[in-house]
């Protein structure tokens, strides 16, 4: 597996392409905006996106979707379902969180234009390898994490950072993190962590380090 990171949006808003050595086959987790180098990237090293997989849906992750879509239209969007409410009733959800916590950044980007979204977020299997959804809840009610036990890696989306964990005011709840949180710290120790912001850490650093496990 290859995981190719970039950062984008105001709030230094991580996105992964993962690939293998062999296929051209990738899948895109989370969606910052402004997303063209993200897609820049993807056409350089001739790849096929088969999927885009959100961890949460908070803006600054999903703000790039209107471009991953227009680029390529039936590229299937995963969202754990939980999460729906942000997206329903034309984005209803998130407009609400913006208008709470930034409304310079609703002036600035325009909401993405998704025809459809699935009705959960599922394992998928690729020339990429097979991933684990673990559901980690507490910084949004449908925060999910993705886990790869071949290739010792986990993208946590906010759940966890390195040194500390995502905010639970934006529609999350404190001690359902606390609970998520443990449940990654049964991950090994040397689980890498690439996480929704900041810098890639490991599950034994975190251990180790951050207060809240």
């Amino acid at each position: 597996m290859k995981i190719q990171p970039f950062t984008a949006g105001p709030y230094g808003t991580c996105c992964y392409i993962v690939y293998s050595y062999n296929g051209a086959g990738c899948v895109i987790i989370d969606a910052p905006f402004p997303a063209d180098k993200i897609l820049s990237f993807i056409e350089a090293n001739k790849l096929s996106p088969e999927a885009v997989c959100l961890t949460h849906a908070h803006y600054d992750h999903i703000f790039g979707l209107a471009e991953i879509r227009k680029r390529y239209a039936k590229l299937p969007i995963y969202l754990g379902e939980e999460d729906f409410p942000f997206i329903e009733d034309g984005y209803s959800g998130t407009i609400g969180l913006l208008q709470k916590s930034d409304p310079f950044f609703l002036s600035r980007y325009a909401l993405p234009l998704i025809d459809e979204m699935p009705q959960d977020f599922i394992p998928y299997s690729d020339s990429t390898g097979l991933f684990s959804v673990i559901k980690t809840p507490g910084h949004t009610m449908g925060s999910v994490s993705l886990y790869s036990e071949s290739e010792n890696v986990v993208f946590t989306g906010d759940t966890l950072f390195h040194g500390s964990v995502g905010r639970t005011d934006l529609g999350g709840d404190y001690n359902t993190l606390l609970s998520s949180l443990k449940r990654l710290s049964s991950l090994s120790a040397d689980t890498l962590v690439l996480p929704g912001h900041g810098t890639m850490t490991d599950i034994g650093t975190e251990k180790a380090v951050n207060p809240y496990l």
